[in-house]
């Protein structure tokens, strides 16, 4: 009878000590997660302010927000503020039916997310980035029998493929010329002027 106390006593610890693991390593995996998202989302961007205008979720909104702050990005409410503004023209997140079997049920989805955007200059009203989409897809297989479990997945695949879609958008606007400022502009103009144009003409004759 003791034998059998100890050994369930084993097993329970055993059993803890695994959920323990378990719960260690999950949380693991969401801190280097969230330092992987730190470190796979800094870009040079070659502008201070940025303003996001357009038609876009909150959750696209956020992730683009953080990417910026990671970068040192002011958010500009107003297009004066800005040294570029991104309009984010569409975004899309849909599934279509990947494959059937013999009985004619769906086995598998396709996961599809795209978002179309342009950006421009506001001092000049030009497009430094003519109209552009990124378009991402993920396969996932179905099971009709755990429809719950399948919709929390095709969450957590939009949420990872926006993730990756936020970091392409930001390497994009990477690789745009920076156009010169309003600042700028004034700054090389006043560069050029003479300090004192007037300073030969007024000077006295010597030879008089």
């Amino acid at each position: 009878m003791k034998k059998t106390t100890s050994n369930h006593s084993a097993s329970r610890r055993l059993w803890l000590g695994g959920g323990l693991s378990y719960l260690a390593l999950a949380s693991l995996t969401t801190t280097l997660g969230a330092c992987g998202w730190r470190l796979r989302g800094k870009v040079n961007l070659p502008y201070k302010s940025l303003l996001l205008t357009g038609t876009i979720t909150p959750e696209l909104k956020d992730d683009i927000e953080m990417l910026l702050r990671v970068n040192d990005i002011e958010l500009a409410k107003t297009v004066k503020d800005a040294e570029l503004v991104l309009e984010i023209i569409s975004e899309q997140n849909a599934r279509q039916v990947l494959s059937y079997n013999t009985a004619g049920q769906i086995t598998a989805y396709r996961i599809i997310s795209r978002v179309v955007f342009r950006a421009f200059d506001p001092f000049s009203g030009l497009e430094v980035m003519p109209e552009s989409d990124i378009f991402l897809t993920r396969d996932l297989d179905f099971n009709q029998s755990n429809i719950q479990a399948f919709d929390q997945q095709v969450a957590e695949y939009i949420k990872t493929m926006r993730i990756d879609i936020v970091s392409q958008l930001m390497r994009r606007l990477a690789s745009i010329k920076k156009l010169p400022t309003e600042a700028d502009l004034l700054k090389k103009n006043s560069s050029t002027i003479p300090s004192n144009p007037s300073a030969k003409s007024s000077a006295p004759d010597s030879k008089k």
